[in-house]
C-alpha cells in the first residue's frame, strides 16, 4: 500500500476545518510548527510516526484514517468523541443503548436469512 502525502494532507486539513480549528490551534495541540503543518497539509512533507500520532490525538482520529482514509476507524472515533463527553453513568447508559441496537440489528438480519 503506497503512502500518498497529498491525500494525507488533504484528510488532515479537512478534519482540522471540520473541527473548526485554525492551524495555530492544531499545532499547539499536536506540538509541531505552523510551517510544518502547512507543509503536511499541502503534501510537501511526510511525517514520523510520532507526528502522525500527535495529529491523530489532537484531531480525535485514528492513524489508519490519516494514513489510508479508512472511514471505518474514523467513524468509530466519532462515537468515542461523543462518549467522552458523557458522565460515567451516562456513558454506561449510552453503551447499553448501542449494544441493544446492535443486537436488534443482528436479530433482524438472522430473521431475513
Amino acid at each position: 500500500m503506497k503512502i500518498n502525502n497529498e491525500e494525507i494532507g488533504k484528510r488532515i486539513r479537512k478534519e482540522r476545518e471540520r473541527a473548526s480549528l485554525t492551524r495555530e490551534q492544531l499545532v499547539e495541540k499536536a506540538e509541531i510548527s505552523v510551517q510544518f503543518l502547512a507543509d503536511i497539509e499541502t503534501g510537501r512533507k511526510s511525517m514520523t510516526s510520532k507526528t502522525i500520532c500527535s495529529l491523530a490525538n489532537a484531531l480525535n482520529l485514528s492513524t489508519d484514517y490519516i494514513l489510508f482514509g479508512r472511514d471505518d476507524k474514523h467513524t468509530m472515533s466519532r462515537v468515542d468523541i461523543m462518549l467522552e463527553k458523557l458522565t460515567p453513568a451516562e456513558r454506561v447508559f449510552a453503551e447499553n443503548i448501542l449494544e441493544n441496537y446492535v443486537n436488534a440489528l443482528e436479530q433482524s438480519a438472522k430473521k431475513d436469512e
